[in-house]
């Protein structure tokens, strides 16, 4: 499991054009540190996972969205509807498309500032 999630954190990051740079697991949660391409800025977060099943196709849609241009910050620049037919397009069924859409824009990753959570990277259409 510990693995699923790293590479799906690197997927997600990367929709921020951001790459994971340092981690640690605690129980359910990975504690790390992103950073930017070519910036010296970085970023504390906590992210915490409940259920891994749908892992893999969260990250194989973060690499969709990645791979497509379909991402403007935390964006998806169309609707969930033509995401979800695009999808099916490229050979995904309706509902592997749906619970990977639904886990993806419900999963949210806090922020940590000086020892505590503020803000959250999460998408949105």
């Amino acid at each position: 499991m510990h693995q699923m999630i790293i590479e799906f954190l690197k997927a997600y990051f990367n929709l921020f054009k951001a790459q994971v740079l340092e981690f640690t697991s605690v129980d359910n949660k990975i504690i790390g540190t992103v950073g930017w391409f070519n910036e010296e800025d970085k970023q504390d977060f906590i992210a915490t996972f409940s259920d891994d099943f749908l892992l893999p196709n969260a990250t194989l849609l973060c690499k969709f969205l990645n791979d497509n241009n379909l991402i403007m910050g935390d964006l998806v620049t169309i609707s969930e509807r033509e995401l979800i037919s695009k999808l099916i397009i490229s050979g995904w069924s309706n509902g592997d498309a749906t619970n990977a859409i639904d886990f993806l824009f419900s999963f949210e990753v806090k922020m940590v500032d000086d020892g505590i959570e503020s803000d959250s990277f999460f998408l949105h259409f």
